[in-house]
């Protein structure tokens, strides 16, 4: 899969990227525009085979959507605001090409990612044929109910494994705060930062909730279905929850680290200072003592107790659309039989 490069010399923009950028504002429309256009080709598809339309595929053209508008949806708070005044269109979209433009070192290596995803998905999805009971690489090279959907799984393993390489490069990320604007007696600015990653995992756990409704019908409702999904899921919203206070968490703790090293020799002037009797010092080694421990105890991640309290309530958003779902399935049933 070639990716075109531009003529900014190293630079280029991924082929899933180049997608991106040409759908239209706002991005909710432009996920619709691409998720009725490959519900159309997969029904179509079904349709010339004559072949059974699984609700699942729909599932996983919503993940599928939802990778390939990732990145704008990352970037949207950095295009929105420039230079502290509200953006206009037209400068929202040269910020957007700017921030997607990678080196193309970087692209290259993002193949592997590629590559490896799509094994994760075969894993997974051979996991779970045999937890089935069902027969193992023949549902590959048979034409069959579900080989459009996995297809769509190997597509959904190769966006997905490139959407995470570059996620946790830090490509996605906006622009954070300096070292000088790190005050260890004073966090509060830096939480917004911490609460910011709560966008990427909402919108995560979301489209897990409702292509959860989708998918897992298809899949199964066994234990050994239900467990790695949620851990999956939670794993890829907690992802998405740190990923933007990684680069305040380092810089806290080298600011740390250097005021701890700046204490060291004021402490031990203090020290022997106050074993030689002189009793003014002994309130200066008591308050450098003080502030050695509250460095200390300084929290590395900019997180406050409301952060972390929404996204354990954003945890349970897919949990109940499952337990919702086959509640639901379950007195259709009863009220059909």
């Amino acid at each position: 899969m070639g990716e075109p490069v531009t003529d900014e010399g190293n630079t280029g923009l991924t082929w899933e990227h180049r997608l991106a950028l040409w759908l239209p504002r706002p991005l909710l429309f432009g996920a619709f525009l691409i998720a009725v256009c490959f519900s159309a080709a997969y029904l179509s598809f079904q349709w010339f085979f004559d072949l059974r339309v699984d609700r699942a595929a729909f599932g996983v053209w919503l993940f599928i959507t939802w990778v390939l508008m990732l990145p704008r949806y990352l970037l949207a708070p950095l295009d929105r605001q420039q230079n502290g005044r509200e953006a206009a269109l037209s400068q929202r979209h040269e910020t957007e090409v700017r921030a997607l433009h990678l080196p193309r070192d970087t692209i290259r290596r993002s193949r592997l990612a590629g590559a490896a995803g799509v094994l994760v998905y075969v894993g997974l999805v051979e996991a779970i044929l045999v937890v089935n009971g069902d027969p193992l690489v023949g549902s590959w090279i048979r034409l069959h109910d579900s080989s459009a959907i996995m297809a769509l799984m190997l597509l959904l393993g190769w966006f997905g494994g490139r959407s995470f390489y570059f996620a946790s490069a830090g490509f996605y990320a906006t622009p954070g705060p300096q070292r000088s604007d790190i005050d260890l007696l004073n966090l509060e600015d830096l939480y917004a930062i911490g609460r910011s990653g709560l966008r990427g995992a909402l919108a995560w756990l979301i489209i897990i909730a409702i292509g959860g409704l989708l998918i897992l019908p298809s899949l199964g409702s066994g234990l050994w279905v239900l467990l790695p999904v949620f851990a999956i899921s939670l794993g890829i919203g907690l992802f998405g929850l740190l990923m933007p206070a990684r680069e305040v968490r380092n810089l806290i703790r080298a600011v740390k680290r250097e005021e701890l090293a700046r204490l060291e020799p004021l402490l031990r002037q203090a020290r022997n200072d106050a074993l030689t009797g002189n009793a003014s010092t002994q309130g200066r080694l008591t308050d450098l003592l003080a502030y050695k421990t509250q460095v200390e105890s300084t929290p590395e991640w900019p997180f406050d107790s409301s952060t972390l309290l929404r996204f354990a309530l954003y945890l349970f958003i897919p949990v109940a659309s499952m337990v919702g779902g086959a509640l639901v399935e379950r007195v259709v049933n009863l009220v059909l039989d």
